[in-house]
Formats: structure tokens, sequence, C-alpha cells
């Protein structure tokens, strides 16, 4: 560890703004740090290091965001395989409307994507039926998985 000291005025100091990062991430940053022996500090959500750390300081903090991406991606990715995409392009707004106050009163849950619905894997027979008492015309299941 360097003799580095935040509160000195004269110590040649590298900030980063964090405030985009979550608490939980920030801590993750502290530990990484703390690991690698590297003098930081903060305030509020910038962090502190002192100048001759930065590459070192750089690289650490883009792992970190790299593991972050990947476990964003790993959500995405995994999210998709349990929803069900009904493209209701053709329906008015009227029928969509009816639709989703059939969907709520049976506490379904679902979520647009423009004018496509989707909904979670295993109540396709439900909004099956649901479809076809307000209207069959333009409904297009949509399976990617095939």
């Amino acid at each position: 560890m360097s003799d580095w000291n935040p509160k000195d005025p004269e110590a040649l100091t590298t900030r980063y703004d964090l405030s985009d990062w979550s608490v939980d991430d920030r801590a993750d940053v502290a530990a990484a740090l703390a690991d690698a022996e590297i003098a930081h500090s903060w305030e509020g959500s910038e962090l502190l290091v002192a100048q001759d750390t930065e590459q070192v300081v750089d690289a650490i903090l883009d792992e970190i965001e790299d593991e972050l991406d990947n476990l964003e991606d790993d959500d995405d990715e995994s999210g998709d395989d349990n929803i069900t995409e009904y493209e209701l392009d053709e329906w008015s707004e009227g029928e969509r409307k009816q639709l989703c106050d059939m969907l709520d009163n049976l506490d379904i849950g679902y979520r647009w994507d423009g004018t496509m619905l989707l909904v979670p894997i295993g109540v396709e027979a439900v909004v099956d039926s649901c479809l076809d008492s307000i209207d069959s015309r333009g409904v297009t299941f949509v399976d990617d998985n095939n």
C-alpha cells in the first residue's frame, strides 16, 4: 500500500463516479480493491484512489463491469425461455384492452412489447381461451423454440 491520503489536498487522486452502480456493486469494488491492497476512499458514490494506481483500478472496474454485464445477459436469456408470445397487431386497441381486463381478472401476469403479448409459460391454455372468446382473427402464435 502507498502512503496516499485522500484527505491530503496535495495528493494526486483519481476519482471515479460510480453513482450508476448499485450499493452491492460498489461493495464488490471495495472488496476487490482491498484484496488488491489498493488504498481507496469514498465520497458518497465517488471512488477515490491514488493516481499511481489508476491502471490497476481501471482493470478491476472493467472486470467487475464485465461480470455484471454477463449476469444481466444471463438473466435476459433465461427470461426469454419462460415466455410465450402472441402477436396481436391486427387487434384493435379496444380488443387488447378487453384482453388485459380478462388477464387481470384471472390474475395472469403479462406484459406488452408493442403489439406482442408476453405471458409466462404454463398459462397458454387460459390465454388461448381468452383470445378465442374475444376474436381469433389476426392472432399469430410465435414459437421461437422451433
